[in-house]
């Protein structure tokens, strides 16, 4: 990527996002990327909308056709153009109430416009290429609609029609292919270009890689040898089926007679806590849900993190925060998670769903510990995701200025 000036990077900045009913991930990016862009000077207009807004029959009834095009966020976003003068915007999630219509609003009032791909969803309606607890690409490499007939998103098959209709209308519309994208890995970037191959719906050239910001509160004198850490493994996350939890406690219970297995701590809730506590394992704990500072401080002091995630994931953030602790982390090789670890140099894989071959590396970690460098785990970690020191908001204008300098020189 081409350095820019600071005189060439833009100042004034447009965030859109909309939120979900519930808070996720994608709330916690936006969040840090526009704190961060304020607190080193920039000027940040917010359009953000919420899908809690739809309420009574006729807002439900209007939904489906304002998810494919609103003309009213499409207005009010020209309108805040105009107002603070905006050179750039950046689009975080427009699904359902904004629509992709905020793509056309950037294109009608010429300022050129970046979204943060935060999933999969412009190939595939429910955004995690999985169903009934395994990978599935049918999506992209056949068609959208195969989400209505498996009901993929939120187990609807109307709502996945919304979806589906939705990506299918803007890519008919060829609304992507003038909209630059961010995507937080390598792997993503991979897996879109391939989907992308079979049925264009972007320009390549316009896609870059930046991973999403990660911080973490490290405690005084972290980080720890390893020999100072408790014999104790965090698993830190929803405790439902997508994310491995069936996997991991099964793996305790192959452990459950093995005096010198670690300890497992289960931080979290989720579909899957009453399943999990009525498994009554002796070597199990349940911590619930803990602040960001206490659940660093907890991995801090552990052996290691696990990860069992069934499917791609978008980013793999417990994966980051662990390594930025200088923690090693247990992986499922699959997607971004497995991609996150490097075999015996901050942690190690197995294979995704498979008990016994975590339960194989639970006991090969002590001796894997020996050749791993809790500081080394940690500097690796910071050069990759950018945290601390401003580097990530540097890359992150960096893709501004990039982005902008093209847009003037067309």
């Amino acid at each position: 990527m081409a350095q820019q000036s600071p005189a060439s990077q833009p100042r004034r900045i447009l965030l859109i996002h909309t939120r979900y009913r519930l808070p996720g991930g994608e709330d916690a990016v936006f969040e840090a990327e526009r704190t961060m862009l304020e607190q080193r000077g920039h000027q940040v207009t917010v359009y953000e909308r919420s899908n809690g807004e739809t309420s009574g029959l006729l807002g439900k009834l209007l939904l489906p056709f304002r998810a494919i095009f609103s003309f009213k966020a499409m207005g009010e976003v020209r309108a805040l153009i105009r107002r603070d003068h905006i050179q750039l915007v950046h689009v975080h999630n427009t699904l359902l109430v904004t629509s992709p219509s905020v793509f056309w609003a950037c294109r009608k009032e010429g300022v050129p416009v970046v979204q943060t791909l935060h999933n999969f969803r412009l190939f595939c309606p429910n955004g995690v290429l999985l169903r009934q607890g395994r990978v599935c690409e049918d999506c992209p490499h056949h068609s959208l609609f195969c989400a209505v007939r498996h009901a993929c998103y939120r187990g609807s098959r109307a709502e996945s029609l919304v979806c589906a209709a939705v990506y299918a209308v803007h890519r008919l519309l060829g609304t992507y292919r003038h909209v630059f994208l961010i995507t937080p890995t390598a792997f993503d970037r991979d897996k879109l270009l391939e989907f992308n191959a079979l049925h264009p719906v972007f320009d390549p050239a316009r896609l870059y890689v930046k991973a999403n910001p990660v911080s973490v509160t490290l405690p005084a004198g972290a980080p720890y040898p390893f020999a100072a850490r408790k014999r104790q493994i965090v698993y830190a996350g929803r405790l439902e089926e997508l994310k491995g939890l069936r996997t991991v406690l099964e793996a305790w219970k192959l452990l459950a007679r093995d005096p010198a297995a670690p300890r497992l701590i289960l931080v979290g809730s989720g579909p899957l806590e009453v399943w999990a506590r009525e498994q009554a394992l002796p070597n199990v704990e349940f911590r619930g849900t803990l602040a960001p500072k206490d659940l660093h401080a907890l991995m801090a002091e552990s052996m290691a993190v696990v990860a069992a995630s069934l499917c791609y994931e978008s980013f793999a953030l417990v994966p980051s925060e662990a390594h930025l602790l200088g923690t090693p982390v247990l992986a499922s090789a699959l997607g971004n998670v497995g991609a996150s670890v490097t075999e015996g140099v901050d942690g190690l894989t197995f294979a995704p769903g498979d008990a016994a071959d975590l339960a194989r590396a639970v006991r090969a970690l002590p001796a894997a510990l020996v050749g791993m460098d809790p500081g080394i785990i940690r500097s690796t970690a910071l050069e990759k995701t950018g945290a601390g020191s401003g580097e990530a908001c540097r890359r992150l204008t960096a893709i501004y200025g990039e982005i902008c300098a093209g847009a003037a020189g067309r």
